[in-house]
């Protein structure tokens, strides 16, 4: 007769073998329910103004980056002639995308002591010892002086303004989207209004003091106009201390250009009100237009937005997206109709990037912190009775700018 300690370590052999298979299984599930049910992080565009930062590449691996997109765009186009047209066009905007340094030689041009730290970085690396001595004695001169930029070299080739998002709509298409809840408007230009403010927006090479949040340019006090309101300010100094990005992942300014768009007008509901149905909900099979949090509605977007936009208003989807409306066209379209005054807020298409990469989704509009001016940001899965969906139809393009050069 076998041994019971024999036994024991065979039953205990089996029992540890059973662990690990349904350990194993259960794994599986977990990987295949987070693809299902977690919220997935809206990817940052590196190429976009600055970003490159915060997703942990170097100027020069950037333009690595850069080419390696030239070349697959390259062999998409050959090999895809169905989409050929569309690879083309995207290998048409990255060729014309520079990227480029910022030039210790240039001693017209500001350059950032983070950006020099970076660039002695990939000298020490690399053992190109004449370079990373030539920066050291850049940064000795930045360290003194003040390090930082006037308003000219601040502003040189940065935060320039889009050309217009006009477009020819056709009545069909007009009447289509009427059909779905969504009016057409024509937008005016508002961004010379805002150009003495743009200037403040988040740069990723400014950083006041080591023990604050890396690579942002921290703004105790703004020297706003006295007539400025308090909410706008608040609104912009959240433009000043964090970046943005839009749904596409590509860095958020707004640009407040002139602008052609289909949107959601309904009035802003008063406490009790019945909220507003419509196709667009029904398209994204959304029961209702609150209590969702912005994974689920991205997700829809992500799910149904693209037919929706296709079947339902005859537009190509890869010139018209469907998407929550974004913060720049609610506060001006909201000053026309009166929004900002009930105690809700809106969805606005994007997020805020926080420390460590955090995200926080767009959200504002509510008469008791700002009215058309408030926006903050919250966790992806906070819902509430008091926050709505609104949504717009908008030009891909304004999800996609980028400025001549990074």
């Amino acid at each position: 007769m076998p041994s019971f300690k024999k036994t024991g370590r065979k039953f205990r052999s089996w029992q540890d073998k059973k662990i690990r298979d349904e350990l194993e299984r259960r794994a599986e599930s977990v990987v295949f329910a987070e693809k299902l049910y977690e919220p997935m992080d809206v990817a940052i565009d590196p190429f976009s103004p600055g970003m490159h930062t915060l997703v942990g590449l170097s100027m020069s691996r950037l333009k690595e980056l850069h080419q390696k997109t030239v070349q697959t765009l390259n062999v998409l186009m050959d090999k895809d002639e169905e989409w050929r047209a569309f690879y083309q066009q995207r290998l048409g905007i990255f060729k014309s995308l520079t990227i480029s340094d910022a030039s210790v030689d240039d001693e017209e041009q500001f350059v950032p002591e983070v950006v020099l730290e970076e660039e002695a970085e990939e000298a020490l690396e690399s053992g190109n010892l004449d370079r990373l001595e030539q920066l050291a004695e850049k940064i000795l001169e930045t360290k003194q002086g003040d390090g930082q930029p006037s308003d000219e070299q601040l502003l040189a080739d940065k935060h320039q303004h889009p050309d217009d998002f006009l477009y020819p709509f056709a009545s069909e298409v007009i009447e289509r989207a009427a059909q779905c809840g969504l009016t057409h408007y024509r937008v005016e230009e508002n961004s010379q209004e805002y150009a003495p403010l743009s200037h403040f927006a988040w740069h990723p090479t400014f950083s006041d003091a080591e023990d604050r949040e890396p690579h942002v340019l921290q703004v105790p006090d703004i020297p706003f106009d006295e007539d400025v309101p308090e909410a706008l300010k608040a609104r912009i100094q959240l433009f000043a201390v964090h970046p943005f990005i839009n749904s596409s992942g590509v860095r958020f300014l707004p640009h407040m250009v002139a602008e052609d768009v289909l949107v959601e007008d309904f009035p802003e509901p008063q406490q009790g009100d019945d909220l507003p149905a419509g196709k667009v909900l029904t398209a994204l099979g959304l029961r209702q237009r609150n209590q969702l949090d912005r994974a689920t509605i991205e997700a829809a977007l992500l799910a149904h937005g693209n037919s929706f936009v296709e079947q339902e208003l005859g537009l190509d989807p890869r010139q018209f997206k469907l998407v929550c409306i974004p913060a720049d066209l609610h506060l001006r379209l909201g000053q026309e109709k009166g929004w900002g005054q009930q105690q809700i807020w809106t969805h606005f298409d994007g997020y805020m990037l926080m420390q460590g990469a955090g995200r926080r989704a767009l959200v504002g509009g509510d008469v008791r912190y700002g009215g058309i001016y408030d926006l903050l940001g919250i966790s992806r899965n906070y819902s509430s009775d008091r926050i709505i969906a609104r949504f717009a139809v908008v030009q891909r393009k304004r999800l996609a700018v980028w400025q001549d050069g990074i």
